[in-house]
């Protein structure tokens, strides 16, 4: 990186760069204002009132943050009443131990905004203003354009304090910059950029809206990207030089004194994937959006390469090159086949429009220009749970494995079918919000005359997380294997163990644990009970939307929160020999040494585990390896074919971690001296000393293959 780029890692670094929102003081009468037109008014004076980040080693300025007294951007969700009200009561406080309700990510339509201008957005709000006519709908539109007025007000006010450092600036090539950033705000985002400097620019100063994912940041810059370098008006490094900035900013939109400044959930999107024409998107932008991402000792954003059956190996392997060489661990692998299947054949999406989608947060699918319709979380294993603690009298006198199963399947549909109401319910108090300021940015919000929160959009999943997905499928395969393939013990006796927390009853639990076909293996018995399993959930969901219209699809990913040990402190002792309070497993893998097949094996089970795709949704799949894995240049070639095939085989996602147990366990006992032992957790990196025990716990029982 350059002088410039340093002194502002620096800055960003040292939380300098961050934009502490400016308290601004409203009129006591716009009480007497209609609702809408009161809180778009005072959020257009909010806006105007603020100050940005300028230093004289900038050549971007414009990103500002929401406090609570305005109704602010749909991610950090400030001055939403109604969302604030729910979350008070239902936020990681679970209903039942069934149901959580959970946060939203996002990312907003960069594509459009480079392609029309706040100027051609406004003239969208014209033309719908035309159609709709009902008062709350012109209210709401008009609203949106006194708001995209008062971000280009917003651009100018930037353009001048720009202009006016620059008079103060000795370094001139810094004052340079800072009259070339100040004539760029004159006219971006207002209209369309000329340059890719303008057109990054224009990303920054429009993040203020929806400061949560970038999206698919290549293929929207391309354009801009191919056009500067063909005419000669911009370099490479000056590319690399525009996007560090970008980056560093990105970083610098989370306050330094706040534990997410070093988790690489905030700000995460993707590079390659299929394009609209069916091509494959990874290109000459997308490499130097690794290389200038991963230059910086940063830990936000994150990415993902989304790979696709025409991604080059070679392009595959440069991307793992990077992310082992990467301290930081920012980077993630999608799988593009098994998503195009999901989105165009379940949820019905054309499929120029389904290839439009990236990974946010820790690893939700969003589509540009839309929100993660569902985020709540889901104890999966409650089911099994009760049937075996609650209605044992329902299964004690099944006679195969098939009766069992359809016993099981109605109470885990039960569970669903309560779950995802809840989910509804969460939705359908967060609607009562309406959103202006990333309304502006979202699809279908002005087609619509209807805010974001409110079911706008039409490209959206639903994917609540269904946390103990592994300890059903363990479960099940133990009922299989030792009450009906075996019959080691009978059914009566296996809920007798339960009941008993397996006191008493200590050799069957261990023999369980050593002989049982566990989820991983590769087995026909354990890959049969995993299909059959992701199978039904197909059939059930395959027709189901939720209250918006948002196809249900299953999500298993974690968060940052610990809801697998929340859930599973109050979830009894389970079939796959966890005891009473034991925490619930997240994500598609295998752990506490039950993959006894080696990697491949687990590999395999995963790839063939759901050929339809209904698990599309918010998933992540955990990949222990030992170092000597990657980091041996032969043994990272065989790592590279491995991990390939699994994604030709049919693996949705992968991420990895390559740091033994016997480190992890040392970390947790002398914190001190592990402090940049940096871990992927569950979508997301962190450093494993940051982390909270439960996690910890978690990452230390993955098996680590050799």
């Amino acid at each position: 990186m350059n002088t410039r780029i340093s002194e502002l890692t620096k800055l960003t670094l040292e939380g300098k760069m961050y934009a502490t929102p400016i308290k601004t003081n409203f009129d006591r009468e716009d009480l007497f204002l209609p609702k809408q037109q009161r809180e778009s008014k005072q959020l257009c004076e909010f806006i105007l009132n603020q100050e940005p980040v300028l230093t004289e080693c900038s050549k971007m300025t414009g990103f500002f943050n929401c406090n609570s007294s305005v109704v602010g951007d749909a991610f950090h969700r400030m001055g939403h009443e109604a969302t604030q009200k729910v979350m008070s009561d239902f936020y990681l406080k679970n209903i039942d131990n069934l149901s959580t309700m959970e946060w939203q990510h996002a990312t907003a339509d960069y594509k459009k905004v480079l392609e029309k201008g706040i100027k051609g957005i406004m003239a969208e709000i014209d033309d719908s203003l035309q159609v709709h006519t009902e008062t709350e709908q012109v209210e709401f539109l008009n609203a949106l354009k006194d708001v995209a007025n008062a971000l280009i007000g917003w651009a100018h006010k930037c353009s001048d304090r720009a202009m006016t450092l620059a008079k103060s600036v000795e370094n001139e090539k810094y004052r340079q910059n800072l009259i070339k950033l100040s004539e760029a705000l004159l006219n971006v985002p207002e209209n369309t950029p000329s340059t890719f400097y303008e057109a990054v620019l224009t990303i920054y100063v429009c993040f203020s809206a929806d400061p949560d994912s970038v999206g698919t940041l290549d293929r929207y810059l391309t354009p801009f990207y191919e056009n500067d370098i063909k005419n000669g008006v911009m370099t490479r490094d000056d590319a690399k030089e525009y996007l560090q900035e970008l980056f560093l900013m990105l970083q610098a939109a989370t306050p330094v004194t706040s534990d997410r400044f070093t988790r690489g959930g905030e700000s995460h999107f993707c590079i390659g994937g299929y394009l609209p024409n069916g091509e494959d998107g990874f290109n000459e932008l997308s490499e130097l959006i690794l290389e200038s991402l991963t230059e910086l000792p940063t830990w936000i954003p994150q990415v993902t390469l989304r790979w696709t059956n025409k991604t080059p190996k070679e392009v595959f392997r440069l991307v793992l090159d990077y992310e082992r060489k990467d301290p930081h661990k920012r980077i993630a692998f999608q799988n593009d086949e098994k998503r195009m299947k999901c989105y165009t054949e379940i949820c019905g999406f054309p499929f120029e429009k389904a290839v439009g989608y990236t990974t946010v947060g820790c690893n939700e699918p969003a589509f540009l220009g839309a929100i993660t319709g569902s985020n709540s979380k889901i104890n999966f294993a409650r089911s099994m749970e009760t049937l075996f603690h609650k209605k044992s009298e329902k299964i004690a006198n099944t006679k195969t494995f098939e009766e069992f199963y359809q016993v099981f399947l109605e109470e885990l549909f039960s569970d669903l079918n309560i779950a995802y109401e809840y989910d509804n319910k969460y939705n359908r108090e967060r609607a009562k919000d309406i959103n202006y300021l990333s309304s502006i940015f979202f699809n279908g919000c002005i087609e619509n005359a209807k805010s974001m929160t409110q079911g706008a959009g039409d490209i959206v999943i639903a994917s609540p997380m269904c946390i103990g997905i592994t300890n059903v499928i363990d479960s099940l395969i133990a009922v299989k294997q030792f009450v009906f393939d075996e019959k080691v013990i009978t059914m009566q006796e296996l809920i007798s163990a339960l009941e008993a927390d397996w006191q008493r009853y200590e050799e069957l639990r261990a023999l369980i644990l050593k002989k049982g076909d566990f989820f991983g293996n590769d087995s026909e018995r354990s890959n049969y009970v995993a299909q059959k399993l992701y199978q039904s959930l197909y059939e059930f969901l395959k027709d189901k939307t939720n209250l918006f219209g948002y196809h249900w699809l299953i999500g298993d990913l974690l968060g940052y929160n610990e809801h697998h040990k929340w859930f599973g402190e109050k979830t009894k002792a389970t079939p796959d020999g966890r005891f009473d309070g034991d925490m619930l497993k997240f994500g598609i893998g295998q752990s506490e040494g039950k993959d006894k097949n080696g990697l491949t094996a687990l590999l395999n089970s995963i790839a063939n585990l759901d050929p339809n795709g209904i698990s599309c949704g918010s998933t992540v799949t955990n990949i222990s390896i030992d170092e000597q894995l990657i980091k041996n240049d032969d043994n990272f070639e065989k790592t590279v074919d491995m991990l390939e095939t699994y994604f030709k085989n049919g693996g949705i996602h992968f991420q990895l971690t390559y740091v033994s147990k016997e480190d992890l366990i040392k970390a947790k006992e002398t914190p001190e001296n592990y402090g940049n032992l940096r871990v992927r957790v569950t979508g997301f990196s962190d450093y494993f000393v940051k982390l909270q025990e439960s996690i910890q716990d978690d990452i230390i029982e993955r098996t680590t293959h050799k």
